[in-house]
């Protein structure tokens, strides 16, 4: 529903040049100029500058950004509610992994108690992949555990999540506390490169003037619940949240490896468009984080 002017303003921004902007929007680039040159003329004012080479966008083109983006969100949900059968509200959001396979679950099932007939989507994606989605319209909010621009979104902390060492039960590794250089002679399970708990532990690694390679040995495993699975074989430790092993530290098969001047949290956050309109659901929706 928006113009197609608009449309190509979005797409310049989300590609960062003229040339991919034609690409995916499947014209020439000079249409793409001419469609932004009409549009800066219709509004009288710059909604791009360069510097160098790198394409900026000014704080006029920001704040229209902002505006089409609340824009496109109200249209989403209109076709939602008209393709419904029913007058439920829909809220449509996001979290990344770890939120959304250990804090969701029971999050929703508390929402849905209260309210049944509600309809809720949830798309878990990494942080980059749903603040994308929150700028063009198509998810109303996100549950993130990864950094993010904070001068473009409203957001607000849910809670800071220690970060935890971890090992078997047969481990004699949780008797006792260790020095971290104790642990470099196990061998490390760890997320792949690019995850949001990867960095973590990369970063406090460095604090301590260490990293990965600092550990005998390494291996890549692309889940949370295949390295918990390893760990609790005693085939290794790995370094995850404590909230994503609540159950096995409850049941006992992980145990957490006291590790001395190691203290580690990461904020969880939730995000939105800065003048997100309609912040009832998610007030509520949170209102049952534990």
């Amino acid at each position: 529903m928006l113009d197609y002017r608009y449309k190509t303003f979005l797409t310049l921004i989300e590609e960062g040049s003229y040339t991919k902007a034609a690409k995916k929007l499947n014209i020439t680039q000079p249409a793409v100029t001419q469609h932004i040159q009409h549009l800066q003329e219709e509004l009288g004012v710059q909604l791009f500058r360069y510097e160098g080479k790198q394409l900026l966008v000014t704080e006029k083109g920001r704040y229209l950004e902002e505006q089409l983006s609340l824009l496109n969100r109200d249209v989403q949900r209109i076709r939602s509610q008209l393709l419904q059968h029913d007058d439920a509200p829909t809220l449509t959001f996001g979290a990344t992994l770890t939120i959304g396979e250990y804090v969701m679950p029971g999050l929703i099932g508390r929402y849905l108690e209260r309210h049944p007939r509600h309809h809720l989507s949830m798309i878990v994606d990494n942080t980059a992949t749903l603040t994308g989605m929150i700028q063009t319209g198509k998810i109303d909010f996100a549950l993130i555990e990864g950094g993010f621009n904070q001068s473009q979104f409203g957001f607000g902390k849910l809670s800071d999540e220690p970060f935890i060492g971890v090992c078997a039960a047969a481990s004699p590794l949780w008797h006792n506390e260790q020095d971290l250089s104790v642990l470099f002679r196990e061998h490390l399970f760890l997320r792949e490169e690019g995850s949001g708990s990867r960095r973590i532990l990369e970063k406090a690694l460095l604090s301590e003037g260490a990293s990965l390679s600092s550990f005998e040995r390494a291996t890549v495993v692309g889940g949370i619940g295949p390295i918990k699975q390893l760990v609790a074989q005693n085939r290794g430790i790995a370094f995850l949240y404590r909230i994503s092993v609540h159950a096995e530290l409850e049941a006992g098969t992980l145990k957490e490896i006291p590790i001395r001047r190691f203290a580690v949290a990461h904020p969880f956050h939730v995000v939105h468009l800065k003048d997100l309109r309609d912040r009832g659901p998610l007030q509520e929706l949170l209102s049952f984080y534990r």
